[in-house]
């Protein structure tokens, strides 16, 4: 059974790629620059992504209100490349992440769609990463990132980099020639945590074999790793929402994610309170 239902997704995946693809040009020629609204389309790729994975998404009933009057950046734990489909149907702001996603054929043109910031890994770049943050939402777009920098096994959170979120204190931030760029309003960080909740309708909480299957960790081949997940009937995520957090409060850029950190570890990891850094891979392309 679970082979078919791989194949049947498989396939319906191959015919959704075209009308993807299509839906993604229309909306980063045409509908984006004429209305400004480059969420709408992409998040009902993202909806259709979850629907072929079989991907449920719940808000926790204790989830704080997603913050919708202000410029808000959204920072939330990472364990699977798919976070991106889980976040980007769910949350409204431009993803930040590397660069070399825009190389990625086919998934380049459907990021590009949704104004996605490619950055930079080493610390030299980080004066244009910032300006590319900056310069997205001193467009009127919010912000979504994966502080830790990489994906783990989910069962902890690892530090959360703090270089990128510094332009909130001032950090220099510049465009491809140098010139710097000032932040034109004041933007709100917001925790969220991603849990895995269910899997084929069995509680998945504490259970790494289960977890395993949504963060698919020890899995190297990307097209192998795909494979498995479409066999998997309904895999359930929920995300916690907690009070976005105001720079003012806080003395640095350190202090801030490391409260988002422990936020959202209180979720993912409860009782966690000191932070690894986890190590950054430099080519595999699904970390």
């Amino acid at each position: 059974m679970k082979y078919i239902r791989a194949t049947s997704r498989a396939i319906a995946g191959l015919v959704a790629i075209p009308l993807a693809i299509g839906l993604s040009a229309a909306q980063g020629m045409i509908v984006g620059p004429l209305t400004g609204d480059y969420n709408t389309i992409p998040t009902v790729i993202n909806k259709m992504l979850r629907k072929l994975f079989g991907y449920k998404v719940e808000f926790n009933a204790a989830s704080a209100p997603l913050v919708k009057d202000k410029r808000v950046w959204f920072v939330a734990n990472h364990m699977s490349i798919a976070d991106f489909i889980v976040t980007g149907s769910t949350l409204d702001g431009s993803f930040v992440g590397k660069g070399d996603i825009l190389k990625w054929p086919v998934i380049a043109q459907l990021v590009r769609s949704a104004k996605f910031i490619g950055v930079r890994r080493k610390s030299e770049f980080n004066d244009e990463s910032r300006g590319k943050i900056v310069q997205n939402f001193n467009a009127g777009f919010n912000t979504i990132m994966f502080p830790e920098g990489t994906t783990s096994d989910g069962q902890k959170v690892y530090l959360f980099h703090a270089a990128l979120l510094s332009l909130l204190y001032g950090d220099t931030a510049t465009d491809k020639k140098k010139r710097n760029i000032t932040l034109k309003e004041k933007v709100l960080v917001q925790p969220v945590a991603i849990r895995v909740k269910s899997v084929n309708g069995q509680d998945a909480t504490g259970n790494d074999d289960l977890r395993n299957l949504y963060s698919m960790y020890t899995e190297n081949n990307s097209l192998h790793r795909i494979w498995k997940r479409m066999q998997i009937r309904e895999i359930t995520l929920e995300l916690i929402a907690f009070p976005a957090l105001d720079p003012a409060d806080f003395g640095n850029a350190k202090d801030l994610v490391n409260k988002a950190a422990l936020d959202i570890a209180s979720v993912v990891n409860p009782g966690q309170t000191i932070f690894e850094k986890k190590a950054i891979p430099s080519s595999n392309p699904m970390k």
